[in-house]
């Protein structure tokens, strides 16, 4: 009888060893340590065998085939051994499409890939299809059909580290949202990390679509990777050069500043919610081409209707209210500074901008090219230092926490009042568990300065 092990006893865990045991298995899970004693119980109270402690050669006597959670380095000794042995590795992914027969559809991108899952399988769901968001956010998809919850069209977010261990994934529609330096220490090198995400292009059905801004084709030519058989629509922004080097594209057109899209698969130009971020008019763009990719003749007032209908992730250049009249955004999840670049694209005048965090070895000169849409920068945490050397010019605030810079920051907006961006192109481990803390943590710091009704 065939016999899965499966390393790392975390969420995706959990999802595989339920769907292997629906199908009349009973998987084996390991992990050097029990990291999360809840995921622990419940694999155990679903009738799967745990077993923690060191990974040692024998745990692959007498089995078949291996599934890997994403955060595990592709190097430990367990499976070294394991391709040794000749065993097929796996992911949760490639187990639950496996038993999976429905549409699928996948986002990766350093940034936006969550927002986009989200709001693609809201508008499909507004729009009358079964469809679920699941993999690198929520639910995961191998878990879903083990609780029988078997949706006609999955929308996965997929990380560099699920492509990285998947097989290729016959998707009908691939969204690659964007693409910055992060992750490095998995990939060792840019061109590696893009060739991770770009597995899921290759992938796609002849007959599907693959959706994704200009710089991708740029970062595709730069690093020589094939081109998909599958058609590509290429979206450019205000008034951008069509990227015409890699074959031939579908062009799409936003103007970000009138809020207008034009341009393939559009009849004539649509006026996309004047309340939208720079980025959050590519995430509502990206999602509408791949519902279109889908269901052709979509009224675009019915998408403006789904589009409204739709609650934005917190964190992710969140309005959360006005100080003196002016826009206070939480943009948390900002950290690279790819990221805050985009944050800053948003911005119609100059703004109070918060950066720090721990660093990830990026520089932040490129944010001088937005000054003029900077009034006041505040550096903070650990980034400071190098805030303070790569900026220079826009001669910085620097405090040693974000909690020092927020204890201020009333004092400073009510002597030069301006909207206010907290998007700190940094992780958060060198005062939070993670992005989700320290936004929160930003917002009830501002809480009391916000404007009452």
């Amino acid at each position: 009888m065939n016999k899965t092990l499966i390393i790392g006893a975390g969420r995706s865990a959990l999802g595989a060893a339920k769907l292997l045991l629906s199908q009349g298995q009973k998987p084996l899970v390991s992990d050097i340590a029990e990291k999360f004693p809840e995921v622990a119980q419940d694999i155990r109270a679903a009738g799967a065998d745990l077993v923690i402690g060191p990974q040692t050669p024998e745990l692959l006597n007498g089995i078949s085939q291996l599934v890997v959670s994403p955060g595990l380095s592709p190097d430990i000794p367990i499976l070294q051994e394991a391709r040794k042995r000749g065993l097929p590795i796996l992911s949760e992914i490639d187990l639950a499409l496996a038993a999976f027969e429905g549409t699928v559809m996948g986002v990766t991108g350093t940034n936006g890939k969550s927002t986009t899952t989200t709001l693609l399988a809201h508008l499909l769901k507004e729009l009358g299809s079964e469809a679920e968001a699941s993999g690198n956010i929520g639910i995961a998809p191998s878990l879903l059909l083990a609780e029988g919850r078997v949706p006609e069209i999955l929308v996965l977010e997929l990380s560099s580290y699920q492509l990285d261990f998947s097989q290729p994934i016959r998707n009908h529609c691939s969204l690659f949202m964007s693409f910055s330096p992060d992750h490095l220490e998995r990939h060792g090198t840019m061109e590696n990390y893009f060739k991770a995400k770009w597995k899921l292009m290759l992938a796609t059905v002849e007959s599907g679509r693959l959706i994704m801004p200009r710089r991708i084709l740029e970062h595709a030519k730069e690093y020589g990777v094939p081109f998909p058989k599958a058609p590509i629509t290429q979206i450019v922004v205000d008034g951008e050069t069509p990227y015409r080097d890699y074959g031939r594209t579908n062009i799409v057109h936003i103007d970000s500043q009138k809020g207008i899209v034009s341009g393939d698969g559009f009849s004539r130009p649509e006026t996309l919610p004047a309340e939208l971020s720079f980025h959050n008019q590519l995430n509502v763009v990206a999602s509408i081409l791949a519902v279109r990719s889908l269901i052709s003749e979509v009224p675009w007032s019915d998408l403006m209707r789904a589009v409204a209908s739709y609650e934005w992730l917190p964190y992710r250049f969140q309005k959360i209210g006005t100080f003196l009249g002016h826009p206070v955004f939480n943009d948390s999840k900002s950290t690279n500074v790819e990221s805050t670049l985009v944050a800053l694209q948003s911005m119609r005048v100059p703004a109070i901008v918060l950066l720090g965090g721990y660093p990830k070895g990026e520089s932040f000169a490129p944010i001088a090219q937005y000054r003029d849409r900077i009034g006041i920068l505040i550096g903070f945490g650990a980034a400071g230092t190098k805030i303070e050397n790569d900026l220079k010019d826009l001669k910085p605030k620097v405090y040693p926490t974000l909690k020092a810079a927020l204890s201020e920051i009333g004092d400073i907006a009510r002597q030069s009042p301006a909207p206010i961006v907290f998007s700190p192109a940094c992780s958060s481990f060198d005062e939070f568990k993670n992005f989700e803390e320290r936004g929160a943590f930003f917002n009830q710091n501002l809480s009391p300065l916000l404007d009452k009704g």
